[in-house]
């Protein structure tokens, strides 16, 4: 579903309602101040996913609210949440619902549940800007390409050390059945360098175990 044009910097956001594009807006303003210095084909490419990611949270929010009250039980963010592809880990639940009970909210509209997806979804992208400005330090010849030995010595050295045997577990959950970059010709398995989607997914993989 195209929802947005791009035309002098703005876009046009055919949303059904306006709280839509108000939060929208400010995300696609703060992923513009993150996203500096990246091409501007991949800058609208991320934006235009935002866009047409609200318009399905839109239109999921309409399905749950059966009653048409304008009102959803709050106990099924984390379900609808899952259907958008942000996924809550069972400790996060119980921390999302625990919050809820102290706050005494049984029910969301839609400007909350917006909301709540955006809290999330600005912490994925504060994380993604932290991945790629440690991986451009690491990408000392600016291939787009870690080496594996270098990367290997700075995790062992520091912030939360990670061993020699973590490191290959890591690597391998993270380029299992994907060709890498280079390999050496004795041992045409090993990966010489990764790229940085290998290096965030190497790094977020303890999550998926």
């Amino acid at each position: 579903m195209d929802l947005a044009f791009y035309n002098n910097n703005k876009y046009t956001l055919n949303y059904q309602n306006e709280v839509t594009k108000k939060i929208v807006r400010k995300i696609l303003n703060r992923l513009g101040d993150n996203k500096q210095g990246e091409s501007p084909g991949k800058v609208d490419y991320s934006r235009k996913k935002i866009v047409d990611y609200f318009a399905e949270a839109e239109q999921l929010f309409t399905l749950h609210d059966l009653s048409k009250s304008g009102e959803v039980d709050i106990n099924l963010f984390p379900q609808m949440a899952r259907q958008l592809k942000q996924v809550y880990s069972a400790p996060e639940v119980r921390k999302f619902k625990k919050e809820m009970n102290i706050k005494k909210i049984q029910k969301m509209n839609l400007p909350m549940f917006l909301t709540l997806l955006k809290r999330k979804l600005l912490k994925v992208i504060d994380a993604d800007e932290t991945f790629d400005k440690h991986f451009k330090v690491l990408d000392m010849q600016k291939k787009d390409a870690v080496d594996l030995d270098v990367l290997r010595t700075y995790l062992g050295l520091v912030g939360d050390k990670v061993s020699p045997e973590d490191f290959d577990f890591f690597l391998k959950c993270s380029t299992e059945g994907e060709r890498g970059a280079l390999s050496p010709s004795d041992d045409p398995t090993r990966l010489l360098t990764i790229t940085a989607k290998q290096y965030r997914d190497m790094l977020t993989c303890y999550q998926r175990i």
